[in-house]
């Protein structure tokens, strides 16, 4: 599930924290994300889609979401407000509409000036390569539009008192996540896929509801291209450990922040090298749809679309290979099993084409240059092979 450092005199310029000195990596939060998110929860009645996952989020998370049960008693009263009711819709036609969630907000919350700024950065344009032009227009129209009203609301309700309300807690979270993250994790990164980004940032939130358990939360990529024509990549999180007494703030635990982290950058790396390919994966778009995996990884993490399924993979063998190269064979030896616990069968076979990226790095410069080999790993794969992959998993 970024970072734009704005230079505002606030909450969110003054907590950062970096993971070296001189990098460009930080931790931060972001007013526009805090406040879509307090939006969401203030629509869940009004859904139409998922009312009753919203509803259970809202239960459960203002028990140990010390952030959420504040902003509960603090806007109660606006659940029928107009905000409210539009972020429903919003979402509702987001989901049936173009088939998307939530996660597509977070770029264009991010390309907006941070709140109570009522301007964009750069100029934002929704893209989904499964939709047409005019769908995409539609969708972008639709998304800024929406994003213009929550800015007016940031300033009618005077939403930016609640966080000097509760400066100290996000304070806590941005050094609590902070310490978790490995020294020169974004350098690891950048060996591995051979390119780089103008900036990295972690952006908590704290108002993000996902309910907890096994110390898991939910994380979202998203990018922001400036006008200078740098882009700066971004991972909204979610808390992951519930919150049960003072000087906590959700984000205690080192496997989850590490594995978030690196995984949410990581998209930025490899998305854009699936959809450039996906002309390859013709073959296994069907195999996908024939085999038990869209079943499989639907459950798993919601990837009911075989090019998300494919970036997934590549995405967690760039978290082991980062493992590798800081040499921290633990963590390599963890993410391994936790992936083929979680159904990501692929990762063997392409651990084992990766030996000739690695051994060949004058020949491919980049990841990129070596992701057509990793997509025959899928391509040249079949239904019974999936399916007796998927039933040692369940052993």
């Amino acid at each position: 599930m970024k970072k734009i450092l704005v230079v505002f005199l606030s909450l969110s310029s003054v907590c950062s924290f970096s993971q070296k000195k001189n990098t460009p990596f930080s931790v931060t939060y972001n007013k526009n994300i805090e406040t879509y998110f307090l939006a969401e929860i203030l629509s869940a009645e009004h859904r139409r889609n998922n009312k009753d996952f919203e509803l259970y989020k809202i239960k459960e998370c203002s028990v140990y979401e010390p952030v959420v049960k504040k902003a509960l008693q603090k806007y109660s009263r606006l659940k029928n407000s107009k905000i409210a009711v539009s972020t429903a819709e919003l979402n509702d036609v987001l989901m049936e509409k173009y088939g998307s969630g939530n996660d597509v907000l977070m770029k264009p919350l991010m390309y907006h000036k941070e709140f109570p700024a009522v301007d964009w950065l750069n100029d934002y344009h929704f893209e989904n390569n499964n939709l047409t032009r005019e769908q995409n227009k539609e969708a972008t129209d639709l998304i800024k539009n929406y994003i213009s009203d929550l800015s007016r609301f940031y300033i009618q309700e005077n939403i930016g008192q609640f966080f000097k309300e509760n400066e100290s807690f996000y304070n806590g979270g941005i050094e609590e996540y902070n310490k978790q993250i490995p020294a020169g994790f974004t350098a690891a990164m950048e060996r591995f896929y051979g390119e780089s980004f103008n900036a990295y940032t972690i952006i908590i939130s704290p108002m993000m509801m996902w309910p907890i358990e096994d110390n898991e939360g939910r994380g979202i990529a998203a990018e922001v291209v400036l006008k200078s024509g740098a882009k700066n990549i971004y991972e909204i999180a979610s808390p992951f450990v519930r919150v049960q007494k003072t000087a906590e703030f959700g984000y205690d635990n080192q496997f989850q922040a590490r594995f978030l982290s690196v995984h949410e950058f990581g998209h930025s790396f490899v998305n854009k090298e699936i959809y450039k390919n996906k002309e390859q994966l013709t073959r296994f778009k069907d195999l996908f749809e024939k085999s038990k995996l869209k079943e499989v990884m639907i459950k798993t993490g919601g990837y009911g679309d075989y090019q998300t399924c494919v970036a997934e993979h590549l995405v967690r063998l760039g978290e082991i290979e980062t493992a590798r190269i800081q040499k921290d064979e633990e963590r390599v030896k963890r993410l391994q099993e936790y992936h083929l616990k979680n159904n990501f069968i692929f990762i063997p076979l392409l651990e084992e084409k990766l030996k000739d990226y690695n051994s060949n790095r004058k020949k491919y410069k980049t990841f990129g240059d070596f992701v057509p080999r990793l997509l025959e790993a899928f391509e040249n794969s079949s239904v019974e092979f999936i399916n007796d992959e998927l039933k040692k998993v369940k052993k």
